[in-house]
């Protein structure tokens, strides 16, 4: 894989310089405080704080009631002079050539500012619903079908929102399919007025005001949105507003819309006033935006009305070439050295070939929560399993505890283990120390970005790496595209290399809303030709759009990969800004959209120190050649830091700082640091007073904190300006061009999907597949708790099975225990004569409608039978549903003689019994017995992170139920006797079965591996008996009998040996 970077970087700086904050003289301070610029930028991040400040007095020494006011000041005044991140006025950016020369940065004026202001989209969102209730507006805006929408089971599902509090809430909703509501949205596709869907309805039966109340029932109930809804690529949403007031006031003159545009027209010649820099301040102007404002209806919040970024034109320089290419050269190591995690894709993708193997479905199909397999998966319930309580899996150790088993933590921890004992303040790590780490293959995006800053350190350049990744060069950038046409200029042409890189796919940028003020980070220029719109209004044309509704996906290989069905071309969703979808409640579709991103590629490169943080107190330096990918940090407790708050609550700076200097020494903590928070970092100097009390200030009622060393400093900065030196910091965006195509070849011809195997399956004779309601095969769903689920089957499904079998009604059923994601039952019962089907279905309705009532079942549902031919075979399918039947009946009358505890422990005993029964019957002795276990203990433990740590928790659980083993096979337990029977009864119940699956295997019939088979119905048998952890339950079974077999055999090898030896003399 090639890796490039592009021409261009962009800078990110704090607007003041350091000097702002690094006098701790209190008449400087003030002046800080009160210096115009400081207070236009508070004026903007908090109006209320601003108040304060100006009210202020520092002619006096601060009591500790202003002290309240002046360290959150302090926390401003910090920000404003260390921190790079571009906030209002606080931070400023620009972009800058990359060239074979040293890096360096000036910027010639920090007073010459292009302010770029917008009103923020929270307002803006509140607005737009405000005007479309408008009676002056509402009559003429043109309404579309809402984004989420689709049909299944006559029925149409979508997503709606509400306001909570300026929250946007999200709620999935439903509505029945009718030929009114169809006729509605078919008319309304192209965006039409609310007159023009009347007339589709009006008739003989339907009146004009039947009609209008429909439409406006339809609209209330958002399966239809307006014009109005937020777009987030294109023009500023404000403008969108405007236009679309401006078309409706000049076909339909009103006074009111008039006085809404005139006022919003003079609002946007404001924000355009500020932009051009006419005005010194912004404060005055600002306030008189917000008069304007307050003649709206719509209320607004002072503290976030606007939101401004800060272009800064006069900054020049250049960033070294020099070290992006040792970066580039780096990747090798940091690919080494970087994590690998299995994400909710990976599980998604296990759920959904397990249900559909090959299939091509419906995107919403395969989300629903409902019908398909949803997106992430749900957290398993856990019920009480004497087995297994208590074990943790290893595929969850792992997830708390990486390190005991990714080499790449290993070798951190040793690193770093190694650094303190010789107490050494750096990490320096090599090539050489990874050889022992496998190459990781380079599979990056097409595009992606660093994030760093630069230093001077011993005559050379050093980079400070704080990211390295994304799933695209512009998602740290895409929100900057509208401030100026350098910006823009730097993301199309990221955007346009990804289309380059991978022309066989449709990069689609993805167009959703999560919460009205996130639209503030993630509106961004339109940059892709093609937009999923998902509750987000797309800024491209109709055929330019790819709803939803268009999207399939299969699973081909290990990827899972998305189509349009009108394109028929693979799509790549893209999310061009830095959205963090995965860590907020997001929506499933957008979730799984943004997810896919992530797919086959490493989406970030570098130190994972979570696992790290949670062992070691102090963290040297790490350092890679010349970059530093971590700086020094130190995980603090409360404990560590309590004479520093006492110190503190006494307001005396010599006793505070002598605490500090003592907590100092004792942990090697440098002067200059930075007190982190999430992404938000606070700069301290541990001998300013003003800085140090702030410091103690936040971290007084926290119960652990982190910080780091800073490391700039006056001799090591490559930034300047007039005002002094400056923190930095750059992001660079890299073309990543792959040797091969990732992409899997589409059929070109629109009419052509990927067909599924299973069209030639049903038509083969014997074993068909899919059996409608009304045919020989009955299935329901019965969705209902844990453990009321054995009381259902036990009490309620078994007796009516029964019943209909004496009656001569049905031959077999059998059932099974399933989640998607909510646990139900599923009941399939064959019919000797479909003619009953009526009278059956009734008694089940009659037998289970108490439990309806009482919502002990929550629901039931009358579904296809979809055989699973490819897993138990064609010829055998009617021999395995007869095992199913007869491996129901004995679970079954299992569950209904077990209570409590002790039937608990009953429980596994009994499955364990099951196994070795089903093993015997099917001719195996015991070497192949303790192979099979081997076999399928060692494929479970795969699944579950088997490591050192989960081998210690099975090996202490079997010493605990070794003798309980011995006594099972012994059958000498008279209280078990009912279950020693019961298994003896199955055993004789089977051996039909077991002699047609010899026959077909003798007669090379057989479709599937015997030892596949085996695992098959086991798993089955696993899945009835046990209610919740099944797999994890049955990978403990396959464990302990194993070991238990392995005793007894080589018990027996040992006699053998034995035998022979004393036959010999």
């Amino acid at each position: 894989m090639k890796t490039t970077a592009f021409e261009t970087a962009f800078v990110r700086v704090p607007l003041a310089g350091f000097a702002a904050i690094d006098n701790p003289d209190w008449t400087q301070l003030s002046q800080q405080i009160h210096h115009p610029a400081f207070l236009e930028a508070l004026y903007i991040a908090s109006p209320a704080l601003y108040e304060e400040a100006i009210r202020f007095d520092f002619r006096r020494q601060p009591d500790e009631k202003s002290r309240r006011v002046l360290y959150p000041l302090i926390k401003y005044l910090s920000r404003y002079a260390t921190r790079c991140t571009p906030f209002g006025l606080f931070g400023g950016f620009a972009t800058a050539p990359i060239e074979a020369t040293n890096s360096n940065i000036r910027i010639e004026n920090t007073g010459s500012l292009k302010r770029v202001v917008r009103l923020d989209m929270n307002y803006l969102c509140a607005l737009a619903q405000d005007l479309e209730k408008h009676p002056d507006v509402k009559p003429y805006l043109r309404f579309f079908p809402n984004t989420s929408l689709y049909e299944i089971n006559e029925q149409y599902r979508y997503v709606t929102y509400r306001y909570d509090k300026g929250q946007r809430v999200h709620h999935l909703s439903s509505a029945e399919k009718s030929p009114y509501l169809a006729a509605v949205l078919e008319q309304s596709q192209p965006g039409v007025r609310a007159e023009s869907l009347y007339t589709v309805l009006i008739s003989d039966e339907i009146s004009e005001d039947d009609a209008r109340d429909f439409v406006e029932s339809v609209v209330d109930a958002q399966l239809l949105v307006s014009e109005l809804e937020p777009s987030l690529t294109g023009e500023n949403f404000l403008v969108q507003i405007l236009t679309i007031l401006q078309t409706i006031g000049s076909q339909h003159p009103s006074d009111e819309i008039a006085r809404i545009v005139a006022l919003l027209q003079e609002v946007t010649v404001d924000l355009k006033t500020l932009e051009s820099g006419e005005h010194e301040t912004s404060i005055d102007l600002l306030g008189q935006v917000e008069q304007k404002l307050s003649r709206l209806a719509t209320p607004f919040d002072r503290k976030v009305l606007f939101q401004i970024d800060t272009y800064l034109p006069t900054l020049s320089g250049q960033l070294n070439r020099g070290l992006l290419n040792k970066l580039v050269a780096k990747i090798p190591t940091l690919l080494k050295l970087t994590p690998t995690s299995e994400g909710a894709l990976d599980d998604f993708r296990n759920r959904f070939t397990e249900k559909y193997e090959d299939e091509e479905i419906p995107l919403v199909v395969a989300l629903d929560p409902e019908i398909g397999v949803g997106f992430p998966a749900d957290q398993e319930s856990f019920d009480d399993s004497p087995l297994v309580d208590g074990v943790v899996a290893g595929a969850l150790a792992k997830a708390k505890k990486t390190w005991t088993v990714a080499p790449e933590q290993a070798f951190l921890f040793q690193k770093i283990a190694e650094a303190q004992l010789h107490r050494t303040a750096q990490i320096a790590i090599t090539e050489e120390d990874l050889l022992a780490i496998e190459p990781a293959r380079p599979n990056l995006p097409p595009t992606n970005a660093a994030m760093f800053s630069v230093i001077r350190e011993n005559g050379r350049e050093t980079m400070v790496l704080d990211s390295f990744g994304g799933t695209t060069g512009t998602s740290l950038l895409g929100r900057f595209g509208h401030t100026d046409a350098t910006v823009l200029d730097l993301v199309q042409q990221i955007s346009d290399a990804e289309d380059q890189i991978r022309p066989n796919v449709i990069f689609a940028d993805i167009i959703h809303l999560p919460e009205a003020r996130t639209g503030n980070i993630i509106i961004r220029p339109q940059l892709k030709a093609y937009q999923i719109p998902y509750l987000g209004k797309a800024s491209v044309d109709a055929e330019h759009q790819i709803p939803v509704t268009d999207l399939v996906i299969r699973v081909v290989g290990n990827r899972v990969v998305l189509r349009s069905k009108s394109l028929n071309k693979v799509i790549v969703p893209q999310l061009s800004n830095a959205h963090h979808y995965a860590q907020t409640n997001s929506l499933d579709v957008y979730h799984f959209l943004c997810a896919l991103q992530n797919q086959a590629i490493r989406p970030w490169l570098g130190l994972s120190l979570g696992p790290v943080n949670a062992v070691f107190v102090y963290i040297p330096r790490i350092v890679l050649d010349n970059i530093v990918l971590s700086e020094a940090r130190w995980n603090c407790r409360a404990q560590q830091v309590k004479p520093l708050v006492t110190a503190f609550k006494k307001a005396d700076w010599p006793g505070l700082k002598a605490e500090i200097d003592h907590w100092r020494e004792q942990y090697g903590i440098p002067r200059h640091i930075c007190l982190l928070d999430y992404d938000n970092e606070l700069y301290v100097d541990l001998e300013n007073p003003w800085l140090a009390e702030t410091f103690v200030n936040e971290i007084k009622s926290q119960d652990q904190f982190q910080i780091k060393e800073f490391l700039f400093r006056g001799d090591n900065a490559v930034t300047q300006s007039p005002a002094g030196w400056h923190t930095n910091q750059f992001v660079v965006a890299f073309k990543n061009e792959p040797d091969v195509a990732l992409a899997p070849k589409v059929v070109r011809d629109p009419g052509l999907a990927p067909k599924s195997p299973k069209g030639d399956l049903d038509a083969a004779k014997p074993g068909s597949r899919k059996f409608f309601a009304g045919s020989e095969w009955l299935y329901y769903k019965i969705y209902t708790g844990i453990k009321t689920a054995d009381a259902i089957l036990t009490t309620v499904l078994h007796p009516l099975a029964d019943r209909f079998a004496e009656r001569g009604w049905t031959d077999r059923f059998f059932f099974i225990r399933y989640g998607d994601p909510q646990l139900h039952i599923r009941f399939r019962i064959h019919l000797i004569n479909p003619a009953f089907i009526g009278t059956i279905i009734q008694e089940l309705h009659d037998a289970l409608a108490p439990y309806v009532a009482t919502n002990v079942i929550t629901a039931i549902k009358n579904d296809t039978y979809n055989r699973e031919l490819e897993r138990y075979g064609r010829n055998s399918i009617d021999a395995v549903e007869t095992y199913f039947h007869r491996d129901s009946q004995t679970i079954l009358n299992f569950l209904s003689l077990i209570e409590g505890s002790e039937g608990e422990e009953c429980r596994w005993r009994f499955g364990m019994k099951l196994i070795d029964t089903l093993l015997d019957e099917i001719g195996f002795d015991l070497k192949q017995k303790l192979d099979f276990a081997e076999e399928q203990a060692t494929a479970f433990g795969r699944e579950f992170g088997y490591n050192s740590v989960l081998k210690k928790q099975l090996d202490t659980r079997y010493k605990t139920i070794e003798t309980a083993i011995v006594e099972l096979w012994a059958e000498t337990n008279e209280d078990h006797r009912f279950f020693y029977d019961l298994n003896q009864q199955r055993r004789e119940t089977l051996r039909p079965f077991i002699q047609t699956i010899f026959q077909l295997k003798e007669q090379n019939q057989l479709e599937i591996p015997l030892t596949s088979l085996l695992g098959s119905l086991i798993h089955m048998t696993t899945n009835r008996l046990f209610r919740t952890r099944q797999r994890f339950v049955e990978y403990s079974l396959y464990y302990h009998l194993h070991k238990y077999y392995r005793t007894v055999y080589g018990r027996t090898v040992l006699a053998k040996k034995n035998t022979f030896v004393e036959a010999a003399f």
